[in-house]
């Protein structure tokens, strides 16, 4: 890889982790900007260094390595399709992170959480159909499936069954809206946590494989990732506020009560990700059907459905547009070549 090609992958990692953090901010602060336990800028202050303190922590709690980097982007195909043009590997990771960025930027234009991770696996399937190495993905296109509905899925049945405890625990009179409110406070910091750790891998391992590949070991590339970490706390300060009007106020009407639930589900979901499953399960998904799991344990018609169908059939198209928009970008360079 050239060294024009590796200055261009780090700056669009440096934008796709600025981006990641400004998307994702509603993950950490929605619920309790909507139930009203922190006030907007408190919760994104708050938020933006609990991001960049996860990022730092997973620097180094993850097994940075070029075989991590590779597995965890699943460019194993593309690398060994690409093995006899350096310079291709360089322009694959360019395209899918153009595709991955333009989908994020019209998710957010609709006020639409997406998953920024399900997003780079849909182009890189699509780089890898155009290289001739489609097959070596189908296990992984199953994967992608199941963590698509697994992940909402669990989300939604955990929020409600905690709901319902809460709810019975309610009842008793033990637990009063100042217990909630400071417990949502807790709850929010672990999900702003988690999401720096979660999220911060995927822009850490596209340095790590482009400084490899470019020739540099990989002691020399380590200093790049504080920079990374920075930027996603950068983003999340901004804040996406078209999605977290989505999330804190037009999926349901939140409760104190309903955002504590929800947060503790989403952040229980991601450190099974990063931990235990080390599937692509996203803190976007999990925390909206946390939301809307929320809702339904009071009642069907506390969730407004509608929006709730919209969020999911952007779910279901992240990889499918990614993945023709890279494969097309693909087509045209492979024909220049």
């Amino acid at each position: 890889m050239t060294i024009a090609l590796l200055v261009a992958v780090v700056l669009l990692a440096f934008v796709t982790a600025f981006y990641t953090g400004f998307h994702d901010a509603s993950s950490a602060v929605s619920t309790t900007i909507s139930t009203r336990s922190l006030r907007e800028s408190t919760a994104l202050n708050l938020a933006a260094v609990l991001n960049l303190l996860g990022a730092l922590i997973g620097m180094l709690i993850v097994p940075l390595s070029v075989g991590w980097a590779v597995s965890l982007l699943g460019l194993g195909p593309i690398i060994e399709a690409s093995a006899d043009t350096p310079n291709l590997i360089g322009i694959a990771l360019v395209l899918m992170l153009l595709a991955t960025l333009a989908w994020e930027i019209i998710t957010w234009w609709y006020g639409t959480p997406s998953s920024t991770w399900h997003a780079f696996l849909g182009a890189a399937l699509g780089a890898s159909a155009a290289l001739g190495a489609f097959e070596a993905w189908l296990p992984v296109i199953g994967l992608l499936a199941l963590a698509t509905l697994l992940g909402p899925l669990m989300g939604m049945l955990l929020s409600i069954a905690g709901m319902r405890g809460l709810l019975a625990l309610g009842r008793t009179e033990r637990l009063r809206v100042g217990h909630l409110r400071f417990a949502q406070t807790v709850s929010a910091c672990a999900v702003a946590t988690g999401h720096g750790l979660s999220d911060s891998r995927l822009p850490y391992a596209l340095v790590v494989l482009a400084c490899q590949a470019a020739g540099f070991p990989l002691a020399d590339s380590l200093w790049l990732l504080v920079p990374i970490a920075v930027a996603i706390a950068a983003g999340t300060l901004m804040g996406g506020h078209r999605i977290i009007r989505t999330i804190g106020r037009r999926l349901t009407s939140l409760n104190s009560a309903q955002g504590f639930v929800a947060e503790c589900t989403s952040a229980l979901l991601m450190a099974l990700a990063v931990v235990g499953f080390q599937v692509p399960i996203s803190s976007s998904h999990t925390l909206a059907s946390s939301v809307v799991g929320a809702g339904a344990a009071i009642g069907p018609r506390h969730v407004r459905w509608t929006v709730a169908a919209k969020i999911v059939g952007f779910w279901i198209a992240t990889p499918i547009v990614t993945c023709v928009i890279t494969a097309m970008g693909m087509r045209i360079v492979l024909g220049a070549l």
